[in-house]
C-alpha cells in the first residue's frame, strides 16, 4: 500500500495544480493517468454551447479547479457534491455548465478526479452509473492506504473553507 505522495512518485497519480504562480494551494487536486490523458485530449475536444456558458468546457474545468485548490467556498455547492445514487460507492463529482469529473475523497481537502465527459453525454448515453462503478473500481484497484476513501456524506467532513 501507498501514500498519495508515494503513488505520485510512482506515476499512478499526478497533483493538479492550477492556480498561478503567485496562488498558495488550500486543498489539492490528484488525477490518474487517464484522467490526466482525457483533461489534455478529450477535455479540448468537447463540443461547446454558448447557451451554456461563455467559457468553454476546458475554461470551465479549470476554473472549478482553482477555485477548490486555492480554498474557495464549496460546502453545499452545486459544483461539488457527493452522488447520492452511490450511498456505498463513496464517489463525489465536479460540475460545471457542461462537464462532469468523477472521483473520490481520500482525505478531508484532497480529491483525486477518475474520469470526465460532457453533461450532455453523460445524459444521453445514461452513463452516470457506469462512471460511478468505474471510478468505485479505479479506487479499489489502486494502491492505496486503507481507508482509500472518506465514507462520509457532510460536506464538513470532506472539505474545509478559508472563510
Amino acid at each position: 500500500m501507498a501514500t498519495l505522495i508515494e503513488l505520485c512518485e510512482s506515476g499512478a497519480l499526478d497533483r493538479i495544480d492550477p492556480l498561478e504562480p503567485e496562488e498558495h494551494p488550500w486543498r489539492t487536486l490528484y488525477g490518474t493517468i487517464d484522467f490526466l490523458r482525457w483533461l489534455e485530449t478529450g477535455l479540448p475536444a468537447l463540443a461547446h454551447n454558448d447557451l451554456y456558458s461563455s467559457l468553454s468546457p476546458q475554461e470551465q474545468i479549470f476554473a472549478l479547479f482553482a477555485e477548490y485548490v486555492a480554498g474557495d467556498y464549496f460546502s453545499t455547492d452545486r459544483r461539488f457534491k457527493k452522488l447520492s445514487c452511490t450511498p456505498n460507492h463513496h464517489v463525489w463529482e465536479f460540475k460545471t455548465d457542461e462537464v462532469r469529473v468523477f472521483g473520490w475523497v481520500p482525505q478531508k481537502d484532497a480529491f483525486i478526479c477518475c474520469y470526465g465527459d460532457s453533461k450532455d453525454q453523460i445524459l444521453i448515453q445514461d452513463s452516470y452509473g457506469r462512471y460511478i462503478a468505474q471510478t468505485a473500481y479505479a479506487r479499489d484497484q489502486m494502491l492505496l492506504d486503507e481507508p482509500k476513501c472518506l465514507t462520509s456524506e457532510e460536506y464538513r467532513d470532506v472539505i474545509s473553507n478559508k472563510d
